[in-house]
């Protein structure tokens, strides 16, 4: 009876020794490594604030092995325990998932989102179907210029002659127009002034306010009146063909002389637009005796909704008589909603000092 109570407790004693030497996991199985992991995303553009949830799959699938995530730059995009990316600055970075000794990436870049997610862009061009005050489509080609300094043909130009008419009281003036022209959606409208004085004796035409252009020139080696319809830049803004052309008319006294852009059924709020010199105004203070050395003046942007300023933003565009070349990103979010912009000279008297006030303005943006 002795041997056979002996035998048991031995068989015991080894299991209760197998039990202590059993792996780290708390089981009786040894760990398995994986061999793979695949992640299910390997490359994706981000916008600042955007997430991503991302999915690690590790092989064999009953490995012992726990994915753990990282991010090569936090500062550019940081990742959760569980996988999901945030966006936070512009940028590149590679997140990672690492399950034991293999891993996978996905290349995140973080990218300025494309203005037409965010805004509605009016820039003039042809596919977006400028019409006039007529509904009919808008249509850039030879125009003459009668009288003063600009006289002759110029390409690649629309303006208001075209739509004169013996409008103004008592016909002094002659033919003219004032009156928004010209929109690419039956809201915002770009206003237009135009006289041939003939009421004065004889004809010369003046213009103010916006009309469109496709004039580019760099080159001028000399200032010209020819040159109000282009603008310093190799093209419009970002590339485009089509900008708009402005003067600050200051003499003629109608309510589009002075560029002003009106939205007649709805307020918008402008996040940004381009202005840039014309080559006229660059030439102007580089080669013309007779500019007046170390001006400084911008053009002031004032905001308006039901005839009440809500705010202003300067744009400099002459500073100690050195002219802005190329395109300038004017940023509007502070203005809020406005149901009219209107463009004046600070810094100069355009009847007194003579300075050519013409710039140009592309790539509208409107949030939307």
């Amino acid at each position: 009876m002795k041997h056979l109570l002996f035998a048991p407790a031995i068989a015991l004693l080894a299991a209760m020794a197998l039990v202590g030497c059993s792996d780290d996991n708390g089981g009786t199985d040894p760990r398995i490594p994986a061999t793979s992991v695949v992640v299910d995303v390997t490359e994706q553009e981000l916008h600042v604030g955007e997430t991503l949830q991302l999915t690690a799959t590790p092989m064999p699938a009953n490995t012992t092995d726990k994915v753990q995530w990282t991010s090569d730059d936090p500062a550019t995009a940081t990742v959760s325990e569980t996988g999901l990316v945030t966006a936070v600055a512009l940028g590149s970075t590679s997140v990672k998932a690492v399950c034991g000794e293999v891993s996978a990436t996905c290349v995140i870049r973080v990218v300025e989102p494309d203005p037409s997610e965010l805004y509605d862009i009016i820039s003039f061009e042809e596919e977006e179907g400028m019409t006039d005050i007529g509904g009919q489509k808008v249509t850039l080609g030879d125009i003459e210029v009668v009288g003063g300094f600009a006289a002759g043909v110029h390409s690649n130009v629309f303006w208001a002659k075209p739509y004169a008419e013996y409008g103004d009281p008592d016909g002094i003036m002659g033919l003219t127009i004032d009156l928004p022209l010209f929109t690419s959606d039956g809201n915002v409208w770009f206003g237009s002034y135009y006289c041939d004085c003939t009421g004065w004796g004889s004809q010369m035409d003046t213009w103010g306010g916006f009309v469109l252009s496709r004039n580019c020139n760099t080159s001028a080696s000399s200032f010209d009146y020819a040159d109000q319809f282009s603008v310093y830049a190799q093209s419009g803004a970002n590339g485009s063909k089509t900008f708009a052309a402005a003067y600050c008319n200051g003499m003629m006294g109608g309510d589009y002389s002075a560029p002003t852009i009106v939205f007649t059924t709805t307020p918008r709020e402008v996040a940004y637009l381009y202005m840039a010199p014309s080559t006229m105004l660059y030439t102007y203070y580089k080669y013309d005796s007779s500019a007046v050395a170390d001006r400084t003046y911008s053009y002031r942007i004032t905001g308006w909704l039901k005839d009440e300023s809500v705010g202003t933003v300067d744009v400099e565009l002459v500073r100690n008589s050195s002219v802005a070349e190329g395109w300038v990103k004017v940023d509007l979010t502070s203005l809020g909603e406005v149901d009219k912009l209107t463009f004046a000279p600070e810094g100069v008297n355009p009847n007194k000092d003579f300075d050519p006030v013409y710039f140009c303005l592309d790539e509208i943006a409107l949030v939307k």
